[in-house]
Parts: structure tokens; C-alpha cells; sequence
């Protein structure tokens, strides 16, 4: 069977008028037809103006009319006859006559289908014969509303249901608008239901012949419910490295259901948000052949799907001589390999080393596990060593579970181990570094409705993380005596983060994040505070410039749209941090405060990876003195 292309087809069908002594007058009026209130305007409103209206009594186009007064009328209020005939204005006949034709619609549209124009009356200023003034008499006559409603076709929908699906009903006036909006509601249910191909039409609308005392309409409503129509099977791009599974476990609509329109209508961002792809086609659903047991149809979904880069291999790497001659010299940079597509798989591995100076340096390995055992369950592993300064290291080991509950909402259980041990080399410190180990396990919650997280237009993204753990000193009793700190000490650490994206201008986005971090303990050590400020956190400062156990930054830019994954922005930045009185440390004493910064910046869709520019001026920074930023977007 020849392959069919999918078309919605919500039309309204020309219906027929059954009252004899109202078929002769609409019959070259239905030719016209666009709308339901243009049949009863044509039927019943044909004469806006009498015959002794003729054309040789009509005023010159050259004047202004000036004011315009109704007469017999008791629908239509100030407000509504100033919006059809604003006045002064420069009189044109053909404009007159489409501001008679809008006032007799208005009435249509509140049920008066037997209201008529009787006359229009003219009359000049003496001293002044260019200003018009016009008299309109009318005739509203009686409010007509629907008295029955018929339905025919349906068996799938009862007409109860179809009933709560619209909002025209029984003593309503008929309004074209709401009943195109109440049949596209209906069509959008059967769609739904796995039937497409469903249509509507008015088969008739009748005058109720039996209510004398009240005008009312009986509205017939047929329904062609359609063939079901069952989804056989993708049709995607050649070549693709990605494998066939990895895309059809992510699909909202599986291979084997009834077609579904809400469904239908997400495969396109779905596949978007992976970041897998450059470029999304619209889903196109094309029927492929008929079932021999019964009037089902068979289909098939066809997208085209342009792979974007997902492997990133960038770095740099310098050499600093030593100083003085006799010391060593070492190397320094920043090398970041993300493989955010492994084999095709959705796996996705990432490796990150960087070291500024010689006496810090960071090593980061992630990887993470999409679908175990065909769930919805991912599972990430993070291993880091950090050397700071000269003061100690670091080795951490997290691991992570999310369940996603729904396509925008998940939950996570995670751990995470810690060791601290002191570096006992260089300048000796004033607050000594005690050897501890902490291990923490807590919960996460995740709610994303962003429509492309690596360049969002629009949604909102929320996450909030909460971990617990006893955290112990591994150092002599004496030693712990001495400095006068616990042995063991329970920790809390909660962290948030909020975005918000919201479309202003065309290719513009306002775009809001912030983010907030506590460590809440009965005593807090150096090693256990956080570092932020810098490219990705607080601009107009250095990379890791703040020590806090608690702090908080908003970052607030305005966007301008480059391409897909590019953009400009300016921005302005304001964080709070605080720093609790150090336990080992007496003239280490409490500090907080608020900082600010602003600037210009962009992010640029390079073949090395997503990379961020800006310049930004902190509190006290002159324009020439500011710092600018840059940094790899890290897409793992």
C-alpha cells in the first residue's frame, strides 16, 4: 500500500439550513461562508441600509464624522460603540459600511441573529457643513440561544463526555470562535485516544419551530471518529553512531501503542534535551498499511536526526620556569576529555585535570550508566584527588542513583566518602591540618522543564541535594586535647539550585540562576570549608577567591540568541558568603560578607567544545582593571 502522510484535518463542513423560509434567503450566502457568525449575519442582517439610503444621500467622502448615536439599542455599551465607530475620523463610505457590517457581528455574537438596521440618519453642522453627525436607528429583536444540541458518529465518546469537552451549551448564544475552539478540544481527545484522522462538522443548525415564545437554535454535530492508528515501528537518519536502542527507549511513544497526540508531541524535545543531536526534525507519522482483522492502521514515525559533537578531547598545558634557578620548575594547565556518547550507548565518561600553580592541582574521573536493567535508573561514579595549596589533600569517591519518575522529575539516593590528610611539607601552617574521613549518604530531588539545557530559551530547572555523616579526626587524644576539638562530629550539608528561563524579544532570554550551599556543623575546620567565586560562580574575582561554609550567588543575565548553542550576554552578579570562627586557629576569626559584579560575556559553539568568555568588574575594580573569564563548559 502506498505510504499516506499524516494530515490534521479540523475543518468545519458548510452545513445546510432546514427551515424552508430560511433556505431561499441564505442560499447565495452560504457561497461566503467562513465562520459560523458570518451564515446568521448574511441570513438575517442583509439590510444595513434601506433603500431611501441611497447612494446620492450619503455625505462626500471629504468630511469628518464627528460622533455617532444608536438608537433602539440596549446590547451594546460605550465602550463597544466607540471601538466600532471611532470618532472624529475622515469619512469613507466603504469604511462606514464594514463598521455596520462589525456592529451587526457583535450582535450575532451575543445570540440577536434577527437584529437589523432600519435607517441611518445624516446630519451636518451649520457652521461648519464638513462635520457629520449619524443617527442609526435599529431594531435588536429577540436574544436567540441554542436550545438543543445533537451529536452523531460518536461511539467512542459518549455525548456526555464530548459534552465536558466544550464550552458551548444549551442557552448559549452561538459563538463561531468558541465552538472552533470547543471542536478542536474534541479532535485534540480523539487524537489521544490513537485516532488522528477524526473530524467534526455542524450537519445542520435548525430554528426550534416549537418555541414561540423564545427563538431558539437546534446545533447537530457530526462526528467521523476515524480508524485507530497503531505505531508499527521509527524510521531515523543513515549513519547515525548512535545505536537505534539508545533512541527508542528515550521516546515517549513505544513501538506497539496506540498513537497518542500529547506523546506524539514530545518526541521532538525529548530527543532535543539528550544533547546528542544538532538537529531535531519534526516527527512525521506516515501510514504504511491497514490491518486485515480489522480498520486499525499501521504506521510509521520518520525523523531526521543530525548528530552533534559529543566527544571532546581540549586542554592546555605550560611550563613555568623555576624561581629561583635553584628550585624546579613544573608544569601547569588544564586538559578535559568528556565522552558524553559512549559507543553510541548514552554512557557517558569524563576526565578532568587542571592545575594552576604548583601547589594545587585537581584529578576528576566521572562515568555514568543510563537505563540498568532497562529502567528509568541511572547510576553515576565520581573518584577526585584535589591537592590544595600546600595544606593537605584530598580523595573523594561518590556514587549516585536517580530514578526518573516522570520525564521532567526524578529522585537520588547517593554517598560519598571522604579523606582528609595534611601535607607536611613547605611553610608550616598556623592552623594545623588533622587527618579525618567522613561518610556521607542523602537524598537528591531533580524537576527540569527546560526545553534545551545546553542553551535554554525557556523552563525552569530546580535541584536540591541533602547529606549526612559523622565526619572523625584521626590524630592522638592528647593531640585533640591540646587544641580543644571533638573527635567526631555530625555534619549537614545542603545544597539548591534554581534556573529560570523566560523568552523576551525575538532570539532574546532572560535567564536567572541561583545557587546555595551550607555546611552546618558544631565545628568547622579549613579543610572542610567551601571554595567559590570566579568564571562559573561569582564573576569580578578570582577562581576559588571566597572560603565559606555558607554561601549563596545570583547570577542574572540577558541574552541574546547566536545559535543554537551560542549566545552574548550581559550580566550582573551579587553572592554572600560566610566563614565561621576557625577551632584551631584563634586569629582565624568569623567572616562574612556580600559581593557584587557585572559585565559582558558569551559563549561560544567551538570544535573544541562549548566555550565561556567574559569580562567582569568587582566591587572596587576600575574599567581597565577588570578580569576576564574564560572557561570550558563541562557537558558531562
Amino acid at each position: 500500500m502506498d505510504t499516506q502522510r499524516r494530515k490534521f484535518t479540523k475543518s468545519f463542513m458548510l452545513f445546510k439550513i432546514q427551515s424552508p423560509t430560511l433556505r431561499s434567503g441564505c442560499a447565495k450566502a452560504i457561497r461566503g461562508i467562513v465562520g459560523i457568525s458570518w451564515i446568521w449575519s448574511l441570513c438575517w442582517g442583509m439590510a444595513a441600509v434601506r433603500p431611501n439610503e441611497s447612494a446620492a444621500q450619503m455625505p462626500p467622502t471629504t468630511m469628518i464624522l464627528k460622533s455617532v448615536r444608536l438608537y433602539g439599542t440596549k446590547e451594546i455599551t460605550n465602550a463597544e460603540l466607540n471601538a466600532v465607530f471611532p470618532t472624529p475620523a475622515p469619512f469613507d463610505s466603504l469604511t462606514f459600511k464594514a463598521q455596520l457590517d462589525e456592529l451587526k457581528k457583535r450582535y450575532i455574537r451575543s445570540g440577536y441573529y434577527d437584529m437589523r438596521i432600519d435607517s441611518v440618519r445624516w446630519r451636518a453642522e451649520p457652521e461648519a457643513y464638513q462635520n457629520l453627525h449619524a443617527e442609526i436607528f435599529l431594531s435588536e429583536g429577540p436574544i436567540t440561544k441554542i436550545s438543543q444540541i445533537h451529536f452523531s458518529g460518536n461511539r467512542l465518546l459518549s455525548e456526555n463526555e464530548l459534552r465536558l469537552l466544550m464550552q458551548t451549551h444549551e442557552g448559549d448564544a452561538l459563538n463561531g470562535q468558541v465552538l472552533e475552539k470547543d471542536f478542536n478540544a474534541i479532535l485534540s481527545r480523539y487524537e489521544t485516544l490513537g485516532r488522528p484522522f477524526a473530524k467534526i462538522s455542524i450537519a445542520a443548525i435548525e430554528r426550534d419551530a416549537n418555541n414561540a415564545s423564545e427563538a431558539g437554535l437546534r446545533l447537530h454535530l457530526a462526528i467521523h471518529e476515524g480508524a485507530w492508528v497503531k505505531i508499527a515501528g521509527y524510521k531515523f537518519s543513515d549513519s547515525l553512531n548512535t545505536q537505534h536502542e539508545t533512541i527508542l527507549r528515550e521516546l515517549p511513544l513505544k513501538v506497539g501503542e496506540l498513537y497518542n497526540e500529547e506523546k506524539f508531541a514530545q518526541i521532538k524535545p525529548r530527543l532535543e534535551r539528550l544533547g546528542f543531536f544538532e538537529r531535531v526534525s519534526e516527527p512525521e507519522l506516515r501510514i504504511v498499511q491497514k490491518s486485515a482483522q480489522d480498520d486499525t492502521l499501521q504506521a510509521i514515525i520518520k525523523l531526521e536526526l543530525v548528530e552533534g559533537n559529543t566527544n571532546t578531547f581540549d586542554g592546555i598545558l605550560g611550563y613555568q620556569p623555576p624561581v629561583p634557578p635553584e628550585e624546579s620548575g613544573f608544569l601547569t594547565g588544564l586538559v578535559n576529555i568528556s565522552l558524553r556518547n559512549l559507543f553510541g550507548s548514552g554512557r557517558r565518561l569524563g576526565v578532568r585535570w587542571q592545575r594552576p600553580n604548583n601547589f594545587t592541582q585537581e584529578l576528576r574521573v566521572g562515568y555514568q550508566e543510563p537505563w540498568i536493567l532497562g529502567l528509568p535508573l541511572n547510576a553515576s561514579f565520581e573518584a577526585m584527588q584535589l591537592q590544595q595549596d600546600s595544606s593537605f589533600s584530598q580523595l573523594t569517591l561518590a556514587g549516585s542513583i536517580a530514578y526518573h519518575l516522570s520525564e521532567n522529575f526524578s529522585v537520588g539516593a547517593l554517598a560519598q566518602l571522604e579523606r582528609i590528610n595534611p601535607i607536611v611539607q613547605g611553610i608550616r601552617r598556623e592552623d594545623p591540618i588533622l587527618a579525618s574521613g567522613i561518610l556521607l549518604t542523602g537524598v537528591s530531588l531533580t524537576y527540569d522543564t527546560r526545553d534545551y539545557p545546553l542553551n535554554p530559551t525557556s523552563g525552569v530547572l530546580l535541584r536540591n541535594e541533602y547529606r549526612i555523616g559523622t565526619k572523625t579526626l584521626n590524630a592522638p587524644d592528647s593531640l585533640l586535647e591540646a587544641w580543644q576539638v571533638r573527635r567526631s562530629v555530625v555534619q549537614q550539608r545542603i545544597g539548591i539550585e534554581v534556573e529560570w528561563y523566560q523568552p523576551t524579544f525575538l532570539r532574546q532570554v532572560l535567564a536567572l540562576r541561583v545557587v546555595g550551599t551550607a555546611l552546618l556543623a558544631e565545628e568547622v575546620q579549613f579543610s572542610d570549608l567551601f571554595r567559590f567565586g570566579g568564571a562559573q560562580t561569582l564573576r569580578g574575582y578570582r577562581e576559588q577567591e571566597f572560603l565559606a561554609s555558607r554561601y549563596g550567588f545570583a547570577n542574572m543575565e540577558y541574552r541574546l540568541q547566536l545559535s543554537r548553542k551560542s549566545f552574548a550576554f550581559l550580566f550582573y552578579d551579587v553572592g554572600y558568603f560566610f566563614k565561621p570562627q576557625n577551632p584551631l586557629n584563634a586569629l582565624d576569626g568569623a567572616r562574612e560578607g556580600w559581593r557584587q559584579g557585572v559585565g559582558i560575556g558569551a559563549r561560544i559553539d567551538t570544535p573544541l567544545g562549548l566555550l565561556g568568555i567574559s569580562y567582569a568588574l568587582g566591587e572596587g575594580d576600575t574599567l581597565l582593571r577588570g578580569k576576564v573569564h574564560v572557561h570550558l563548559i563541562n557537558l558531562f
